[in-house]
């Protein structure tokens, strides 16, 4: 029974369980005040009552003093006040009358009415003897009003009594009533406290125990709801709250242990990324140094394919000179004999000039060599460039081919040179001896003249590839210039990544400290 009341006053708001508190003890006191309402009215009609029997024996005393007037002095007018005092009596007694319903009360009104009339009766009756001077008779009526007004005084003292009797029940049921609607109130207020306190307050205890739970970082117990009022819906909000949490907490568990290995791993790539970048770092700066050296090489290349150029022109122009000299050597053949002297200083200085072609051979070869050797470097260079390096490649290769080419036109020159030494030599030996041997000298003066030939158009041809090495040279000394730019630039870049990569491994481990902190802060919280 009480466990039904208290689950029904539990599903109820708490305005309405405090309303029902207020209003059950606003209802005793009600009953209470109704019944001590009820107590003071029955005493106020008890007491109206006692005041009319009070009057009545008043009234019967006016009466009794009324009559001994009479008696004393005997006159119309005093009986006429005796009569009208008899009828206020009655008056009254017939009023009191209405008042009364039990059954004894009633018969001692009917006693008092009854002596009230035989009082009259013999009232009369004792005038009459008065008026007739009878005064036996009117003794003997005196003692009958005598005993009429003395059961008339019984009568009022009996009801007076009885009303005082049931006064004084009344007071005292009135009195027991009120103690019992007291008591009652009492313990309906004690146990109205005490049920709403234990529904209101328990439930609080229970949500501050929950409260005290979750701030503490316990979110493994669920908070059981089984009420539906105010406190109920505490209780399932902080249910909500306390799933939310646990929710919250568990991806922020999960969340902080993935950032924390992530950290751990981006620090790892942050050091393998920071020693590639040292290592570039390190290989662009011999890459760097290597291409200022290759660039101060072409530069170089150009300077000496420039000087093979100025030399094979004046290769060229010797050679003109030489084929002019073998023409006039042909004209004044018929004159050997008388110039034989000049023709013996003409090829001692033929032999001059080929020394001088030796010697510009001999530079162009050490050139073709230096170029050859430079191309294979700037080859073995761009192939460490990887993609970038693809272009200058190219040029290279073709710096490498031309030089071959070179090379082995100064190979055929230099044989060429080495048959005209020879035949210089022949011509020496000739000229040794000239007179017998004129006309063999026509023939080989001739043969001279086709070498000079052979030499012009091969020292232009030389001239060709010098002019052809000098622009490659520019050429190559610009993209080595471009390529050196380039790799300054990938080496400025190589440090802001050595320095980027510097802030991110120090970022990371920042982060992972940070992500340490927060696992330990969420290791607080009990899922």
């Amino acid at each position: 029974m009480f466990d039904a009341i208290a689950k029904v006053l539990a599903d109820i708001s708490v305005r309405s369980k405090l309303t029902l508190g207020f209003a059950l003890v606003l209802l005793l006191t009600v009953v209470i005040a109704g019944i001590g309402w009820g107590g003071l009215s029955g005493l106020g009609q008890r007491s109206a009552k006692l005041s009319s029997i009070a009057s009545i024996n008043e009234v019967a005393r006016d009466m009794r003093i009324a009559r001994l007037n009479y008696s004393v002095s005997p006159d119309v007018a005093k009986a006429a006040l005796v009569v009208k005092v008899m009828d206020d009596l009655n008056l009254q007694i017939d009023t009191l009358a209405t008042t009364f319903s039990a059954a004894n009360d009633l018969r001692w009104i009917a006693q008092a009415d009854s002596a009230v009339e035989r009082y009259r009766t013999h009232f009369q009756e004792y005038a009459r003897a008065i008026e007739a001077r009878n005064d036996a008779q009117a003794s003997q009526a005196l003692s009958v009003l005598d005993a009429d007004i003395n059961s008339l005084f019984e009568a009022c003292g009996q009801l007076s009594d009885s009303q005082s009797t049931k006064r004084d029940n009344e007071v005292r049921s009135s009195i027991e009533r009120l103690i019992f609607a007291a008591v009652l109130a009492l313990m309906f207020g004690v146990l109205a406290a005490w049920l709403i306190t234990r529904l209101i307050v328990l439930p609080l205890k229970e949500a501050l125990q929950s409260a005290e739970r979750v701030a503490g970082g316990n979110l493994s117990q669920d908070i059981q709801v089984s009420r539906r009022d105010e406190l109920g819906e505490l209780q399932a909000s902080m249910q909500r709250m306390t799933l939310n949490l646990r929710d919250l907490i568990g991806g922020l568990r999960d969340g902080v242990v993935q950032i924390a290995s992530a950290a751990e791993q981006l620090s790892a790539v942050t050091e393998q990324t920071n020693a590639g970048v040292n290592s570039q770092k390190v290989e662009t700066d011999q890459v760097a140094t290597a291409m200022n050296e290759m660039a101060a090489t072409v530069q170089e290349v150009a300077r000496s394919a420039e000087q093979a150029s100025n030399a094979a022109v004046n290769a060229g122009l010797e050679a003109r000179d030489s084929d002019t000299v073998v023409n006039q050597a042909i004209e004044q053949i018929t004159h050997l004999d008388i110039e034989v002297g000049h023709s013996t200083d003409a090829m001692a200085g033929l032999k001059r000039e080929s020394d001088k072609i030796g010697t510009v051979l001999d530079v162009i070869k050490s050139v073709a060599q230096q170029t050859n050797l430079l191309a294979l470097n700037a080859a073995i260079e761009a192939a460490r460039a990887g993609e970038a390096g693809r272009g200058f490649a190219v040029v290279a290769d073709e710096v490498r081919s031309l030089a071959q080419r070179t090379q082995t036109s100064t190979e055929e020159i230099e044989g060429l040179i080495g048959g005209l030494h020879r035949g210089t030599q022949q011509v020496g030996d000739i000229l040794e001896r000239s007179r017998a041997l004129t006309t063999n000298s026509v023939e080989l003066t001739r043969r001279a003249g086709t070498s000079l030939m052979n030499i012009t158009r091969s020292v232009a041809t030389i001239e060709s590839m010098n002019l052809q090495i000098a622009t490659a040279s520019e050429q190559q000394s610009a993209v080595a210039e471009e390529i050196n730019r380039s790799v300054l630039n990938v080496r400025d870049v190589s440090e802001q990544t050595a320095a980027a990569s510097e802030q991110t491994a120090a970022s990371s481990i920042e982060l992972a400290r940070l992500g340490g902190h927060l696992q330990t802060l969420v290791g607080k919280f009990k899922l």
